[in-house]
Order: structure tokens, then sequence, then C-alpha cells
């Protein structure tokens, strides 16, 4: 994923668009059904149409401009371990459905994936978080694989109730909505991206979008939606 975003980004700047990296969104400016500005910690920013597409964030930022969002960050955690015999190594990903554990190949890597909770906007995480995925894999692949040399992190992942992600238009005519993917957000990034610049474009969706794009639905306000 990161791979294919760095070349992708190369290729959007080639082209004539502009990325700005390390940017933090400070407010929106909205004047009733229509975004008028952004302002970041690196100037304002004006455009026809704008796309909110910030994964567990989203809902925080929309609740700003009146948008309650039904997302709920879920923590989730992984490990990045070194091959060092590819011969021992898994060729293919390998899901341990009584561990609930997914080992993912990647070259001279793997990536381990387990474990999803409540904790909020908690990105921590310490050694013992990782003990139970790194066991299970050990277990499975005790040989070929450096685990000292061990990459750990956390993410927020954006869930929904139904696990479908919320793409289009909802309350401003000029925000269109791109977030929700929860633990699926690269399975479903190309895809998602290319449903919401046809619609931007006035062109007919690839697919079917039912239960996706409801078009009377209208989001509580973050009052209600608390409550």
């Amino acid at each position: 994923a990161a791979k294919f975003t760095r070349a992708l980004a190369a290729i959007v700047e080639n082209r004539g668009g502009k990325i700005l990296t390390g940017t933090r969104i400070v407010g929106i400016e909205r004047r009733k059904e229509t975004i008028t500005k952004i302002v970041t910690d690196k100037g304002e920013f004006l455009a026809d149409t704008y796309v909110l597409c910030l994964g567990a964030e989203s809902p925080v930022l929309a609740r700003k401009i009146g948008l309650g969002l039904p997302i709920y960050p879920v923590k989730g955690y992984s490990m990045t371990i070194p091959i060092v015999d590819q011969a021992l190594a898994p060729k293919l990903p390998v899901i341990d459905e009584h561990n609930l554990v997914a080992i993912t190949p990647m070259g001279d890597r793997i990536r381990v994936t387990a474990t999803a909770e409540f904790a909020g906007y908690d990105r921590s995480h310490k050694p013992s978080d990782f003990a139970f995925m790194k066991r299970v894999t050990q277990d499975l692949f005790p040989r070929g694989i450096a685990f000292d040399r061990a990459e750990m992190r956390a993410c927020l992942r954006p869930m929904t109730p139904d696990n479908l992600p919320i793409l289009g238009l909802r309350d401003i005519r000029n925000l269109w909505l791109n977030t929700g993917h929860g633990h699926i957000g690269w399975t479903m990034a190309h895809g998602s991206a290319r449903i919401v610049a046809d619609l931007i474009a006035g062109r007919a969706a690839p697919i079917a979008l039912d239960g996706i794009l409801p078009t009377q639905a209208r989001f509580a306000e973050p009052s209600a939606a608390k409550a």
C-alpha cells in the first residue's frame, strides 16, 4: 500500500496536482449548504468540490460542520517481521481461523494482524499487546522468520454499523464523502475512489450503489447522534 501510494502521488504531481503532507486542518467554513473554504496550518484552500476522506478522523472533523457520521475507531494491531529464509516462510496469505490471526507474506517480510478493541482514539501500544499473535505465528512458522526484529504498530479502523463505507453527498452540496471503510480500507480504496470520482464528474457509477448511497438519508446532528 505504501509503495503504491507513493507511486500514485508521483503521477498526480507529474500531472500538475499538488500534495501537502504533514498538514493539519484547523477549520472549515460552511455557509448554509456549501463549504466555502478549508483552513489549514499551511494556509487557506478554496475549491469547487471537496472530498472528506480521513478514516477514523472523519467524524471528528464532520462534527465541526454539523454532520454526524456513524463511524467509530476500532483499534487494530499488526506486526511486520523480516524473513531470513524464504524456503521456511509462508508463500501465500494464511488465516488461523481458530486464533483469528492473519499472516501475509510481503516480499522479504510478513505482516501479522490480530486483535481489535474499542479504545477510542488511543493509538498507544506495548509489547505485551502483540504476545499472542507472535506466539501463534511462531507455532506455525518456527524457523525462517526474525521474530526478534519485529516492527509493531497500532492503528484505528473507521468502522460503521453495517460495515459499509459512506460514499457520496449528504447534507452539503459540494462536500463528498469517501470514508468508513473499516479494516479493509486498502481493499476498497481503489473502487471507492472510482465511484466518488465518477459521481463528482456526473458519470454513472460502475456498480450498483443500493444501500451505500441512500438518497433520502440525512445523518443526525452531532448532539442527536451522541444522545
